[in-house]
């Protein structure tokens, strides 16, 4: 019994910690992968096809990780969504690779539209993935929050991004942020409409 309840114990913190550090989500044809990486723990996505293409979104850094993990898949596109460091760490290491350009793509099977979401950074974008029914945010939204302004960002741009953003998803639109958890949209709604009005 009590090897069993040590087991348990195990498999509930292993549970955890992979929650937290790297996760895959099947949806339709495509999996979803994430790698948590460098100082600042920043979600470098990896989307996977049924042919095993990949596309990958924020290599912010530990590129030999990344690399090793991306081997027995096709890379046809590596995505930012916006130019801080954490985010692009590993960018020209497997730019040297795979020898790619930055945000887009030769593969047709990843259908995705680039929405511009300055606020955080003037350029930042985020990329939705309809068929997915998810948006790649970087550091736009966040679980509990957004992201900041002070780093190159506009507090007007934020709000007006936010408030483009609520109007053109629905709650049900899983969002991918570069830093923590998952969240949806329908989670996060009332907090960044009172964000807005602030």
């Amino acid at each position: 019994m009590a090897l069993f309840l040590a087991l348990t114990s195990f498999l509930e913190i292993l549970q955890a910690y992979l929650q937290k550090n790297c996760y895959n989500i099947a949806v339709m044809n495509m999996k979803i992968e994430k790698i948590v990486v460098g100082e600042l723990k920043e979600n470098c996505y990896v989307v996977i096809n049924n042919k095993n293409e990949a596309l990958v979104i924020d290599p912010g850094d530990e590129a030999k990780r990344i690399l090793e993990f991306l081997k027995p898949y096709h890379v046809v596109g590596i995505l930012v969504t916006h130019h801080h460091f954490d985010h692009i760490g590993a960018l020209e290491e497997l730019n040297s690779v795979y020898s790619l350009i930055e945000n887009q793509v030769s593969s047709t099977d990843f259908l995705f539209d680039t929405i511009a979401t300055p606020g955080h950074t003037d350029n930042s974008v985020s990329f939705a993935f309809s068929e997915l029914g998810c948006v790649f945010v970087g550091d736009f939204i966040f679980k509990d929050g957004i992201g900041r302004t002070d780093l190159g960002g506009d507090e007007m741009r934020m709000k007006l991004s936010l408030k483009h953003f609520l109007e053109q998803f629905s709650d049900d639109t899983v969002l991918y942020p570069g830093h923590g958890e998952a969240t949806t949209l329908g989670r996060e709604r009332k907090c960044l409409e009172n964000w807005i009005k602030m």
